[in-house]
């Protein structure tokens, strides 16, 4: 199966996604930047912004070209085409102005040798391009997914289309996430600025959280485009797409493992190991490799157009390593020991953030927050095995958890805003510069309150699993 363009469907399909998550990333790079008065991450947004800008020739051109390709087929409805269009061009035209303003500063900033000033216009265009080319994404949604506004509702059958909608959102964040972290990392390797590492090391962590909701919301897309069949969607071809989604969290885990081990460690010797820094690297480039391989067997699920002649589809419904693996998780032998690793998953990870609870609200001021954060390597093995064990529990009966209502969305909601939230406790230095017998800042405070909650939904929607 080709992964290389051959039509201008397929290469609008790769360029359009990557201006609305690269702009996100570049906003939340350049309010970083501001707020810790790093010129040289400023500067590098600045150039993404310019970047994204140009993206903006192939994306129009392929458009047009894609546009124009499936007008004539009777399949695809013109009326959301045609909105898609107009919307786009609009977008386009606010990401060339976005990109012109970001080229002219970063060239004012580097010929006068002044600061970037921090409340400069292209802050402020970037917020409106974003808006506008997430709403064109969405209007583009329309286009090939059918599934996203059906009304079929067969009681015990049917399943709701919020979860295909979910996965085709989610599943974009790890893959166009990696390629903008990557970008930032190099230069930040190149340029050995400390800031950029930090946050590309968070920016890793994040992607490979998202991670988690992708695949589970991947795995119930299925069941929303499978029950009842969606006619011309292969049961084969999304087994082979899940099968490389499988390798992908492998992926995912080995990477946001690396990277967060990194910011952890980093923070007791005050420095990066560059040792570790190359295995993030190399991590996150044997995923990129393998998230692009899923990405392409994903498309061909519901994008005919992006198929060719040469193209050799799996034909077997039956096929597949997840179709092995939950075949041996529906018996009770294989699923009650994982239940039992979930369970203890969840003791090390909420026993962990109860510690540093204790600590930041005053109850344990005995300790000093350095003290404390050592825990935390304890939830971080509760999250591998979840995450795991978790995956495992979930194939051995997909079905019943998806159409389980809103506590199994919930609960994979709560996971990523949870494990994100931890975060902090990483990378905040005033945080982390607390001695014993001294008060937490209150933003720390506050973060805590969201963890503790976060993760007490997480426990609380999980065990209701087995009621509602």
């Amino acid at each position: 199966m080709h992964v290389i363009p051959q039509s201008w469907s397929h290469l609008h399909i790769l360029v359009s996604v990557l201006p609305s998550f690269g702009l996100l990333i570049a906003l939340c790079f350049f309010i970083a930047g501001i707020g810790s008065g790093n010129d040289g991450i400023k500067r590098t947004c600045l150039a993404l912004v310019g970047l994204l800008a140009l993206l903006g020739v192939p994306i129009y051109l392929s458009g047009d070209g894609s546009m124009a390709v499936l007008s004539r087929n009777p399949g695809f409805p013109k009326n959301v085409m045609a909105s898609h269009y107009g919307w786009g061009q609009a977008a386009l035209a606010a990401l060339a102005v976005t990109g012109l303003a970001a080229w002219i500063e970063l060239l004012r900033s580097r010929g006068t040798g002044r600061r970037i000033d921090p409340l400069h216009i292209v802050l402020g265009l970037t917020v409106i391009s974003l808006g506008l080319t997430v709403f064109t994404c969405e209007l583009g949604f329309g286009i090939d997914h059918r599934e996203l506004s059906s009304t079929v509702n067969i009681p015990n059958v049917s399943t709701s289309p919020l979860w295909p909608h979910a996965h085709i959102i989610l599943n974009h964040v790890p893959t166009a996430g990696f390629v903008f972290a990557l970008f930032f990392y190099l230069i930040a390797l190149a340029t050995n600025n400390e800031g950029m590492k930090r946050g590309c090391l968070v920016l890793f962590v994040v992607c490979s959280i998202v991670g988690v909701p992708a695949y589970v919301t991947g795995t119930a897309a299925m069941w929303a485009l499978t029950q009842p069949p969606v006619p011309g969607i292969s049961r084969a071809v999304i087994n082979a797409h899940r099968d490389m989604a499988l390798w992908t969290l492998f992926g995912l885990a080995f990477t946001g493992s690396a990277a967060w081990i990194e910011l952890w460690r980093s923070r007791y010797f005050g420095r990066f190991s560059k040792l570790s820094l190359a295995l993030v690297l190399l991590f996150a480039l044997v995923t990129l490799g393998i998230m692009t391989e899923t990405g392409h067997r994903g498309g061909l699920i519901n994008h005919p157009e992006v198929r060719t002649a040469t193209d050799v589809l799996p034909s077997d419904p039956n096929g597949g390593i997840t179709r092995v693996i939950e075949e041996q998780m529906s018996a009770k032998l294989w699923f009650i020991p994982w239940q039992i690793v979930h369970f203890f998953g969840y003791c090390l990870i909420f026993a962990s953030v109860l510690a540093v609870a204790l600590m930041v609200f005053g109850f344990w001021k005995s300790v000093s927050f350095a003290a404390v954060h050592r825990l935390l390597a304890l939830g971080f093995l509760g999250v591998l095995l979840n995450v795991f064990s978790g995956m495992l529990m979930m194939l051995a009966d997909t079905y019943r958890y998806v159409v389980n209502g809103y506590t199994f969305a919930l609960k994979i909601a709560f996971i990523p805003i949870g494990a994100t939230a931890v975060l902090y406790f990483s990378t905040s230095g005033q945080l982390w510069n607390v001695k014993a017998g001294e008060r937490a800042p209150t933003a720390a405070k506050w973060m805590t309150v969201v963890v503790l909650l976060a993760w007490a939904g997480v426990i609380v929607c999980g065990r209701l699993l087995g009621y509602l």
